[in-house]
């Protein structure tokens, strides 16, 4: 199947944007931490948190934002990658070396800080705060990006890097599976199959493949349809499904998890994606808002380590973090302080990275030849 490239815009900035408000929403659900004791909440008021009434939705399922960063993902990576993949125009090595250079660096250089922050967190309580199995074993899957392929024992470190362990996975698994060619139209129902079984008892494998792997098909889907009827009439069609989803979701009286997520999360990326297909600057002034989804993932437990022990010394009950105040102030520290990650460390060196490896494989072909 030839992509229909011509039709999408360079850059779908609704999608960063998305990504972006996901990346928040987590740091709204792990709002929680700053009432644990070990890993226990301790006479914590859910509802009680600051802004409750506004963000009442990220505190209570900011979870699930981490399902849709695993379909923005697989929406994202089918349409920039299946083909070249299918194709053999993109290599292995240039594939995996370019998602490393994405995402290694900030990660070791937050499981070093973590590491280090517990340490001092643990001399003045007796417990790590929040995630418990902070030992040289669990130390050896964080360094490997191997946490959550079920060789863990419990949570460690900065444990919101479970969800990019699982994208390494998923990236490995799609690599083969594009390698198939025509045969991939069957192996990808087979893998949202298995995810949706496999969730169950490994929510963290499972969800991770069930949703890459929907947002794979919704790109298919779109890839395929817009081909034939137009982008204008795709957005009206875009638009209907989405909004028929999200109606079941919302007027439900039990939230099906499975069909947020295999239906829903699937129906809104392929609409933003329309979106942004018909007019491609749609979101553009926003695009910093995705540009330090990664950063401000990673980077917002650390900070959380930080303001706990100084309100600690303080004598500060943790009741201060039902405040306001406090909200504004962790967001004023953490977004200036991914941006900064993402322009003067992450982007340097990524791109340091990748042109020593192209250099590495241009005199590799030079040599061979």
């Amino acid at each position: 199947m030839n992509t229909s490239h011509n039709l999408f815009p360079g850059r779908l900035y609704s999608l960063d944007v998305l990504r972006g408000i996901a990346a928040i929403a987590v740091v709204f659900w792990h709002w929680q931490h700053f009432f644990y004791v070990g890993d226990i909440p301790k006479d914590f008021n859910g509802i009680g948190q600051p802004l409750f009434e506004l963000f009442a939705l990220a505190y209570q399922h900011g979870s699930l934002a981490v399902e849709l960063f695993f379909c923005i993902s697989g929406f994202v990576f089918f349409w920039l990658f299946s083909q070249k993949i299918a194709d053999r125009t993109l290599t292995a090595r240039r594939f995996f070396m370019d998602r490393f250079s994405r995402l290694y660096p900030l990660h070791f250089v937050t499981f070093v800080g973590v590491a280090v922050l517990q340490m001092f967190y643990e001399n003045s309580h007796t417990t790590y705060f929040v995630y418990q199995q902070n030992d040289l074993y669990h130390a050896f899957l964080n360094l490997l990006l191997v946490p959550a392929w079920g060789f863990e024992t419990g949570w460690s470190f900065n444990a919101p890097i479970w969800s990019v362990s699982i994208e390494l996975l998923l990236y490995v698994i799609m690599f083969i599976t594009c390698l198939t060619r025509q045969a991939r139209y069957l192996v990808i129902p087979c893998l949202i199959v298995l995810g949706y079984n496999v969730y169950p008892g490994h929510y963290k494998l499972g969800s991770g493949i069930f949703t890459f792997f929907c947002g794979g098909v919704a790109f298919i889907f779109m890839d395929s349809l817009m081909k034939q009827v137009g982008i204008k009439l795709f957005l009206l069609i875009a638009a209907l499904v989405a909004t028929t989803a999200w109606s079941f979701v919302l007027l439900s009286q039990t939230l099906n998890v499975y069909f947020l997520m295999g239906v829903a999360f699937p129906a809104l990326v392929m609409l933003l994606a329309a979106i942004s297909c018909a007019f491609p600057t749609f979101l553009r002034p926003f695009a910093a808002v995705g540009d330090i989804s990664y950063s401000s993932y990673l980077l917002h437990f650390p900070l959380q380590i930080i303001f706990a022990v100084a309100v600690d010394s303080m004598g500060s009950g943790r009741d201060i973090f039902y405040s306001p105040w406090m909200l504004a102030l962790f967001m004023t520290v953490l977004i200036p302080l991914s941006y900064g990650s993402h322009r003067f460390f992450e982007a340097p060196t990524q791109r340091a990275l990748r042109r020593a490896s192209h250099r590495k494989n241009k005199v590799q072909a030079t040599t061979t030849i």
